[in-house]
């Protein structure tokens, strides 16, 4: 395992803990555990996302490191246009926002790639790790995945202040730990600014 390169994430702003992930989903409050529309579950079927696994049956579990930016992932078309009332559902669910602290042990083995130096140490170029074409990215989760790290960090193609995290999720010890989720409403705080970094007007 390698682990003689720099990679802890640096602490977030606003009381946010550095170690929390955060994902919005539809849900269904009657979901089993696991199953869709509940906050534990990941889809089954990976290959298409930027830094999948797609040889590694448990795949990796995307996070944000903060709320307004996991709710854009699901609003981003949005951008310059008006929200309707169904733009906070999916498949009939409402969207719900739930955070999970992930553990020291994984979170100190997170490759840090937007850290300079440990994207020096490693010998990643910089560019592979925005570029467009999957299998260039993918084979940086692969290599990494190889090497023994727990996942990696990158910042997000929004804005670079916003930062995801990638969990390979064999290397979890134990299933994340949900917060109960929380139904976005057209009045919550975490819309409203999500909704004016994408431009996106409210009613």
């Amino acid at each position: 395992m390698s682990r003689g390169v720099p990679g802890s994430v640096a602490p977030q702003r606003g009381g946010v803990s550095p170690r929390a992930g955060w994902r919005v989903f539809p849900w269904d409050p009657g979901a089993k555990p696991g199953g869709p529309f509940s906050a534990e579950h990941v889809p089954p079927f990976q290959g298409h996302g930027r830094f999948d696994l797609p040889d590694v049956p448990d795949g990796v579990l995307y996070l944000a490191e903060l709320p307004e930016h996991a709710l854009a992932e699901k609003l981003q078309d949005l951008r310059n246009r008006d929200l309707d009332p169904e733009d906070l559902e999916e498949g009939g669910r409402r969207y719900a926002l739930t955070s999970t602290e992930l553990p020291a042990s994984v979170f100190e083995r997170i490759a840090d790639l937007c850290d300079p130096e440990t994207v020096a140490a490693l010998g990643v170029p910089p560019d592979d790790v925005a570029a467009i074409a999957r299998e260039v990215t993918q084979a940086i989760a692969v290599r990494l995945h190889a090497e023994g790290w727990a996942g990696l960090r990158w910042w997000s193609v929004f804005f670079g202040e916003w930062h995801n995290l990638v969990i390979f999720r064999d290397r979890l010890d134990a299933p994340p730990v949900w917060s109960a989720p929380a139904p976005v409403q057209e009045d919550d705080a975490v819309l409203a600014e999500t909704a004016r970094q994408l431009g996106i007007r409210l009613p």
